[in-house]
């Protein structure tokens, strides 16, 4: 059964993520959130009109500076609370940034995914491009007709990794997409509130760092 907590926080969350991108590059987004459950986990997943069945989010489209140009983005999270059953964890996320609705190939994507098993970096940035030093660099015994767009590039872990705004930051200040008036304040105050959480759930997991820290400084617990 879902914890009203976890029901309760996820659905604030909701909100926030559906009024940044309302109030920055998109129209008219509505952010669900679905339910399901695997194994002892309660999860909740967020996307865009996501559907039930196959907890997919769909795609919405951005307004690119170019004209007569198509770019959409794609977002997801999975969201459960942590250990001790108290504050809103990421589970996984996704942004990506795709040239058409149904496009398997974009510009990049973010992903995140806690406690990775493959051996890539749990947060990672892919492009959609080519290089060709990278291809030179190919072993052809293990890696032929790998592409540049499958290097994970790491960013940040688990704490320090980036967020919506960054990304929404990016599209604007490269001039990829057009922006409200007023965005800058926007993108500032769910940054620092996404930043002061990681902070938190850092110090939460190391406790001696604070005791140091506050000893450190002088700072009266």
């Amino acid at each position: 059964m879902i914890s009203d907590k976890l029901r309760d926080q996820t659905n604030r969350f909701a909100k926030e993520i559906q009024s940044l991108l309302n109030c920055t590059i998109a129209d008219y987004i509505q952010i669900k959130a679905v339910a399901l459950s695997r194994g002892d986990d309660r999860l909740f997943a967020l996307g865009h009109l996501i559907d039930k069945t196959t907890m997919t989010a769909q795609r919405f489209p951005l307004k690119p500076r170019a004209p007569k140009i198509e770019m959409w983005m794609d977002i997801s999270f999975q969201l459960r609370l942590d250990a001790e059953r108290e504050h809103l964890m990421v589970h996984k996320s996704f942004f990506g940034v795709f040239g058409s609705q149904g496009a398997k190939h974009g510009l990049f994507h973010y992903d995140y995914e806690r406690d990775k098993a493959d051996g890539y970096p749990d947060a990672h940035l892919q492009v959609y491009g080519a290089s060709e030093l990278f291809s030179t660099l190919n072993d052809p015994r293990t890696d032929a007709g790998r592409s540049f767009s499958q290097l994970h590039f790491p960013v940040g872990g688990k704490r320090f990794r980036p967020c919506l705004e960054d990304i929404i930051e990016f599209l604007v200040v490269e001039r990829l997409v057009e922006a409200r008036d007023g965005y800058e304040k926007i993108l500032e105050t769910g940054r620092e509130g996404f930043r002061r959480n990681q902070l938190w759930a850092a110090m939460r997991r190391d406790p001696d760092a604070v005791a140091k820290f506050t000893d450190r400084y002088g700072i009266s617990h």
